[in-house]
């Protein structure tokens, strides 16, 4: 089994995801201002990492890269540029959820300008010439995700005892889930940092094209993701023995476990690049069972669980049956992944493997009666018995949020034809050669 078909299966989860939520997050008018808009970018995220992993499978698959001819120059380039969009969305989601940072309506036209504009500046070093550079500062929302994701998981899941309450454990839960979503796949590396292993050390990050001050930055952010992620299960550890565990706790612990276990099987591995799964060695079918399961599996249910659990699209008598039929679908498209990644590990001819789909589809469709009243029923409040300076009232037109999803839907489309425009002209190949002639 090759990385590309659990990349493939990965890709058509988050789009699947993120055309189904978004369907719903624009029926759902009650929510408040920064839930409503971290809705809309979380749908947004699925969408763009969706059509960069179906991007980074066909490039994998094609196995021609550094050539004059071959697809691979729009494959690479598409890749890089729904890697620039996610970026931009997860640096405007954590500025506005579970809490907002921002403040005002000036505060958030400043914000998300900045974010256009940062955005724009990195397409446009990219189209020019320069390569994936140090001047892309790639690997910075880690670095800015961290910052206040951790620091609003902090702040609530350690308030004081007369503080605590069901909304400030959901805004806590809310900020681990995304932190695990944005930071998870690192935290499986974290004995290697400290250890020095090569596998994590040995980082090429886009096969030749990328400057090493890119690789160098890149593994900054990843130590400081790390260092985050072990004070976070420190202190889940903490709250485990208080009687005080939740989702969030059992995932770091697991997550930090995993990592744990996989350096006595990395260790004697050269790299452990998440795109080489699939490959019958024990080191890559470990990181078939971690990275890639991370990528391909969780990533999705994580999102699908944040707007779900929060109650961050419409879930009403009247939607509560489609809200099912996609929660189905979804189900059978995540089961498909489970399963290729099982084959993955032990081969199995296709009459076993049909069976065992059935079964899994079984038993995920009699799970899901039984878990989405529960799971759209608790306690979604953010703000009850918080207080008020922690929400500040900003009027968002409802043209807003349409003008949003148009402008995403173009902004998808226009980086189309730049990795178009980019293989046609060979863009990408003659930056591969003077990155090997040392021109960079």
């Amino acid at each position: 089994m090759a990385a590309t078909d659990l990349g493939l299966i990965g890709a058509i989860l988050m789009i699947a995801v993120g055309v189904m939520t978004l369907y719903f997050v624009r029926n759902n008018k009650k929510l408040m201002w920064n839930q409503r808009l971290g809705a809309h970018i979380i749908c947004w995220l699925f969408l763009a990492k969706g059509i960069g992993s179906a991007a980074a499978s066909f490039l994998i698959a094609d196995g021609v890269v550094f050539a004059s001819e071959g697809y691979w120059q729009f494959t690479f380039s598409l890749l890089w540029l729904m890697d620039i969009l996610f970026t931009a969305g997860m640096l405007g989601l954590c500025l506005v959820f579970p809490i907002p940072i921002l403040r005002n309506k000036k505060h958030l036209k400043m914000a998300f300008t900045a974010i256009a504009g940062f955005t724009a500046y990195r397409i446009i070093i990219f189209m020019v010439g320069f390569g994936v550079t140090i001047l892309e500062l790639s690997g910075i929302t880690y670095l800015i995700c961290g910052i206040i994701w951790g620091t609003v998981y902090i702040r609530f899941r350690l308030a004081p005892i007369e503080k605590r309450n069901q909304s400030t454990e959901n805004i806590a839960l809310a900020a681990g889930l995304l932190l695990i979503f944005q930071l998870g796949h690192i935290w499986f590396s974290w004995p290697g940092l400290i250890l020095r292993a090569e596998y994590f050390y040995n980082l090429d990050l886009m096969e030749g094209i990328s400057h090493r001050s890119v690789e160098y930055f890149w593994q900054a952010c990843y130590a400081f993701s790390i260092g985050l992620g072990m004070m976070l299960c420190a202190i889940e550890v903490k709250q485990l023995v208080n009687g005080r565990a939740n989702q969030f706790t059992y995932a770091m612990i697991t997550y930090f476990a995993l990592g744990f276990i996989g350096y006595t099987i990395l260790s004697s591995a050269s790299d452990a690049f998440w795109w080489a799964s699939g490959e019958q060695t024990l080191a890559q079918i470990w990181i078939t069972l971690t990275s890639s399961m991370h990528f391909t599996i969780l990533r999705p249910l994580i999102g699908m669980y944040v707007l779900l659990r929060f109650g961050l699209f419409d879930t009403s008598e009247e939607m509560k049956p489609k809200a099912k039929m996609m929660v189905i679908i979804l189900i059978v498209i995540a089961t498909s992944a489970l399963l290729e990644l099982v084959q993955a590990i032990v081969p199995m001819n296709e009459m076993l493997s049909a069976a065992l789909l059935g079964i899994i589809v079984a038993f995920g469709i009699g799970w899901e009666e039984r878990s989405f009243d529960n799971l759209v029923n608790a306690p979604s409040s953010m703000r009850d018995g918080v207080e008020d300076k922690w929400y500040p009232h900003i009027e968002i037109k409802e043209s807003l949020f349409k003008g949003l999803d148009i402008g995403m839907a173009l902004l998808v489309s226009a980086f189309l034809l730049i990795a178009y425009l980019q293989w046609q002209t060979n863009a990408i190949f003659e930056l591969a050669v003077r990155r090997v002639n040392g021109e960079w």
